[in-house]
């Protein structure tokens, strides 16, 4: 089964870049408060757009740029690259994740003027003043609120989006009558998943003594999960009983991929393809026995480094690539451990028994402010 024909792409994920301003501490770009010393530091250019719209433009529905590794609104080339799609025939939804810790008042105004009415910003604002910057470190927090207020006066369209956390969640009434109050359209609170690690994955440790002993961020960074809600952890416990290890899960699982319905594709920040934002981001993961990287890593090998780069090669090309065209799908049916390996992403993401996104199932609630009501999905 082919992953997606060129003629069914109709939205496209960009992670433009891998620089950042902040260093949050869950991030793949983090390692011990520092820059992750695996990622290269590098951003798409206009040339880049030019490759990945050509031929395309006009069937796409929505551009998404929200990236693994980078802050998107840090890119020097980020204004001209968007100035560029916009101004060459994609009249589209544009949807932007942002930080928005940086930039001018007029930079923010030029966006608004640049995505339209058809564009909205995604604000991740994770707490008030004296909380967002406790995981969104080196934030700005008064930066952040006269970004937004001179993007939503210029005519944006705006939404924050709340990731919860045990020293933020008494706050989230008092953010959601700010975001009203500056003009936020939307509110998204959502649960992270990101306290369930790699290590997790791997299989379950013991000590001494024999009881289980298991590295979580919380114990790595000093986060600690929501309290009254921490789903990704409680499905982590219910797998192991219900399959023995991770490991037997991802193996086992079905997939149901969220992605292919809806033809959508990623691209990262060195222009190579990928099916979704989960699947690229193992590559650039720190350590060398990280299990992600060393799938991604697995799969570059045997196909070659630049099979699915559009620097080298066109859309149509790399989903006609025997990987996308056929040996991805057909991963699925197999095990992590195969020459073409089951990714440990699709089984975590799309499995059946595990929500591993904080944006779906029951990991998040999204409140419109422009109806009144909350609406929980």
């Amino acid at each position: 089964m082919k992953y997606l024909d060129i003629s069914e792409v109709r939205k496209i994920q960009i992670d433009h870049n891998s620089t950042c301003n902040l260093r949050c501490p869950q991030c793949a770009r983090t390692v011990d408060g520092g820059t992750n010393p695996d990622l290269p530091l590098e951003e798409l250019q206009v040339s880049d757009y030019e490759r990945i719209f050509d031929g395309i433009t006009k069937q796409l529905d929505s551009v998404i740029w929200c990236g693994n590794y980078g802050e998107v609104i840090f890119s020097p080339t980020f204004l001209d690259s968007i100035s560029w799609v916009r101004e060459n025939g994609y009249d589209g939804n544009i949807i932007i994740n942002t930080n928005a810790s940086a930039r001018s008042k007029d930079w923010w105004v030029k966006l608004a003027e640049i995505i339209g009415k058809r564009g909205q910003v995604n604000f991740s604002i994770d707490g008030l003043k004296d909380t967002n910057h406790l995981y969104r470190v080196n934030a700005n927090f008064d930066k952040i609120m006269e970004n937004a207020e001179a993007f939503i006066g210029a005519g944006g369209n705006a939404r924050w989006d709340y990731l919860v956390f045990n020293h933020n969640e008494h706050q989230i009434d008092e953010a959601k009558i700010l975001a009203k109050k500056i003009g936020f359209k939307k509110m998204q609170i959502k649960r992270t998943n990101r306290f369930v690690n790699d290590t997790q994955y791997q299989g379950v440790k013991k000590d001494v003594e024999g009881k289980e002993v298991v590295k979580t961020r919380k114990a790595q960074y000093d986060l600690e999960a929501s309290k009254k809600e921490d789903r990704s952890l409680s499905q982590h416990d219910l797998i192991i009983q219900k399959f023995g290890s991770w490991k037997n899960y991802l193996d086992i699982t079905n997939i149901k991929c969220r992605w292919k319905p809806i033809g959508q594709i990623f691209v990262d920040f060195q222009a190579r393809v990928w099916s979704c934002t989960w699947t690229a981001s193992g590559i650039y993961h720190h350590g060398e026995k990280n299990t992600q990287r060393v799938q991604a890593r697995k799969v570059l090998d045997k196909y070659g480094w630049d099979f699915n780069n559009l620097r080298k090669h066109s859309f149509k090309d790399i989903l006609n690539h025997e990987y996308f065209g056929r040996d991805f799908c057909s991963s699925w049916q197999g095990k992590t451990t195969d020459e073409v390996p089951k990714l440990i992403a699709c089984g975590r993401t799309c499995g059946t028994d595990y929500v591993f996104s904080s944006i779906h199932g029951k990991n998040s609630s999204m409140i419109d402010f422009t109806k009144e009501v909350a609406n929980v999905s």
